[in-house]
């Protein structure tokens, strides 16, 4: 069977509880089909959380818990994964979700996307939002959103497109070098094909429709999901309706943007500007 990959349940928390999930489910007897319709829950998904590629989120560990009889075990375990995460708590389950996205489509109000960050840059707007966060904390945020960078690096995927605002790109988080980086990073994962980003123009006459960061992620086996996030907060959304009208903004969103050459060339353009004395 597909789903029969091994588990080292000492390797990891999602490690232990995919293969406790595997052993409940297969002593009951019941199909990962079966099990899906009794918890509401897709039998892809539930392939997935005892491969140990996604994490188990409190809610469906209350129900697995109910179907097990196994107390508040599954429940008590996803909050200890979801604590253990080295994300910020809202962030979790989003950072699982990315590792399966097909595509995503995002839109970022402020700064460059987390995917899309250098090392340099990622401290410095990390070390913004926590300004009084122990260092140790800060280092392990930046290491965590680095490993993100990396494997879309390291595999392509998901296909990625992101709209960003002209003041995103002309801003200096970290200062005129780290930003310099930031720029030139971006403009070769443009020039070798890795990621679509556009710009939206400080002298558009339209305003955006856009007002929040938006994440749009699809999936191959799964409906899709938008993400909205704050500073500080971030909202799971996968009511389709939701999704539709915002998608259609993000189209629209593109089709007012520069084009992605004109993109380069402004993010190049900047990037320039900043190495001038």
């Amino acid at each position: 069977m597909v789903n029969k990959k091994p588990l080292d349940p000492k390797e990891s928390p999602a490690a232990f509880c995919g293969a406790q999930m595997r052993a409940k489910r297969e002593e009951a007897g019941l199909t990962l089909d079966v099990l899906g319709m009794r918890v509401f829950t897709g039998p892809s998904y539930l392939a997935q959380l005892e491969r140990a590629e996604r994490k188990l989120q409190p809610d469906l560990g209350r129900l697995l818990d109910k179907e097990f009889n196994t107390g508040t075990f599954f429940h008590d375990l996803a909050w200890a994964i979801k604590r253990a995460s080295r994300h910020a708590e809202y962030f979790a389950q989003v950072a699982e979700l990315e590792k399966v996205a097909e595509s995503i489509l995002e839109y970022s109000s402020v700064v460059v996307p987390g995917m899309m960050q250098t090392e340099g840059y990622a401290r410095a707007v990390i070390e913004a939002a926590n300004p009084f966060g122990p260092a140790d904390r800060v280092n392990e945020l930046v290491s965590a959103r680095m490993e993100r960078a990396h494997r879309f690096r390291e595999t392509g995927r998901p296909w990625y497109w992101a709209v960003l605002p002209e003041a995103v790109i002309r801003s200096q988080f970290g200062g005129p070098a780290v930003m310099r980086e930031q720029l030139l990073h971006l403009a070769t994962a443009m020039q070798e094909q890795r990621a679509m980003i556009q710009i939206f123009p400080l002298a558009s006459p339209v305003p955006s429709p856009l007002t929040e960061t938006l994440r749009i992620m699809d999936f191959p086996d799964a409906p899709p999901i938008v993400y909205f996030e704050t500073s500080y907060a971030g909202t799971l959304i996968d009511d389709p309706t939701i999704i539709a009208k915002q998608r259609r903004a993000y189209d629209w969103q593109r089709a007012a943007a520069l084009s992605p050459d004109a993109s380069l060339d402004l993010i190049e353009s900047v990037a320039k500007d900043l190495n001038e004395p």
